[in-house]
């Protein structure tokens, strides 16, 4: 059996599902080193209960606690003798440059589990971390636009695999299959209007400025529609002034934070679409999973690869970055195509993209496809 050591810059709750299939497999071995501490609130998995966790390393941050750059103890990793190094695929942790060069010298292969290129990288930054993914050998991408800029920046294509991402795809497809109580909307916007939905950290990259002008303008047109909004953040004042000043603060419920699933799963599966103006993240994903579409802009470098998900008139809709005509434009078309005949279809067309493609067990043969072509 081959024993695959993973370098991870922390277990976030939302890699459970692909944690635990990589902890619980039986034909590879995969031993866990995990950071400490994570930054910008997100939220830990308990690592207590994974058969291969094997050391806690000692994360380091720079810029106000959000870039990682340092990870004690990781020369722990060599402690035992690997067939393969997974490493978080982030060139800015300086210890990732040292665990490369020494499984290097070992003879061990490297693969990095990264985002790629985004395509706004330019200069010293893009020269940087070219050198390291070619230094390091392999690469294991979240989706197929990082491959692409990979290549078009030199990269060999036989040495990037796309493997998507997931979150806990197993534990959410039986929140899926239950029956729910289709009322909680209604109870708290006194109408059955369709309900657009927003989930995420509220920060200036995500323009939610631009969807609270947008149920502003739709229901000033007429076109019926309530907002959810499950998060908190720097922007949450900004925002309830925002909607204050548009007169729709019976059309706006501003949720807060939460990290239960089974209340967010109820909140989608009444929910007709999610709108993501900013980057969208997982965001996609989990909203896809319960079978609601997802409308965020056009931008693919300021994107995350999650947005891959997105089928322009299948899986729901792109607008043009920073234009809120058309983001108005497209919320009201798909409006209407999820309060129509339509919308049984569009559901089983999100489930379906999340059925085959982004889920842990699709994402967990990647890995090892890609594992073995190098190992044999």
């Amino acid at each position: 059996m081959k024993r695959i050591c993973c370098v991870f810059g922390f277990a976030p709750e939302y890699r459970r599902g692909i944690y635990q299939l990589m902890d619980n497999d039986s034909e590879m071995e995969f031993d866990f080193y995990l950071g400490n501490t994570s930054y910008g609130g997100i939220k830990l998995m308990n690592v207590k209960d994974m058969k291969h966790f094997r050391c806690a390393l000692k994360n380091r941050y720079t810029n106000n606690g959000r870039k990682l750059v340092w990870q004690g103890g990781w020369s722990k990793v060599f402690s035992k003798k690997y067939d393969a190094y997974i490493l978080t695929g982030n060139p800015g942790i300086r210890t990732n440059w040292f665990i490369t060069m020494i499984a290097k010298l070992l003879r061990r292969p490297v693969f990095l589990w990264s985002h790629g290129i985004y395509g706004y990288e330019q200069g010293l930054q893009l020269k940087k971390n070219m050198a390291y993914f070619k230094f390091a050998g392999h690469i294991l991408t979240y989706g197929e636009y990082g491959r692409k800029m990979l290549i078009h920046n030199g990269y060999k294509p036989d040495n990037v695999d796309v493997i998507w991402n997931s979150l806990d795809y197993d534990s959410m497809i039986q929140m899926r299959d239950k029956e729910i109580d289709r009322t909680m909307m209604r109870y708290y916007f006194g109408n059955d209007d369709p309900v657009m939905i927003f989930i995420g950290r509220l920060t200036k990259n995500k323009n939610l400025e631009m969807l609270v002008e947008t149920i502003a303008r739709l229901n000033h047109q007429n076109i019926n529609c309530n907002l959810m909004i499950i998060g908190d953040g720097e922007l949450m004042s900004t925002l309830v002034e925002k909607v204050r000043a548009n007169d729709i603060e019976d059309r706006v419920w501003f949720y807060g934070e939460s990290y239960d699933n089974q209340f967010i799963s109820i909140a989608l599966r009444n929910s007709a679409l999610c709108v993501s103006p900013g980057n969208v993240g997982l965001t996609s994903i989990h909203a896809m999973t319960f079978g609601v579409p997802v409308i965020t802009h056009d931008r693919e470098e300021l994107q995350m690869p999650e947005f891959e998900a997105i089928i322009p008139n299948q899986t729901g809709d792109l607008f043009q970055y920073g234009n809120v005509d058309d983001l108005v434009k497209k919320c009201s078309i798909w409006l209407k195509k999820m309060t129509s005949d339509e919308a049984a279809t569009i559901r089983n067309e999100c489930m379906k993209i999340i059925d085959s493609r982004f889920n842990p067990h699709v994402q967990l043969r990647l890995i090892k496809k890609s594992l073995t072509k190098v190992l044999g």
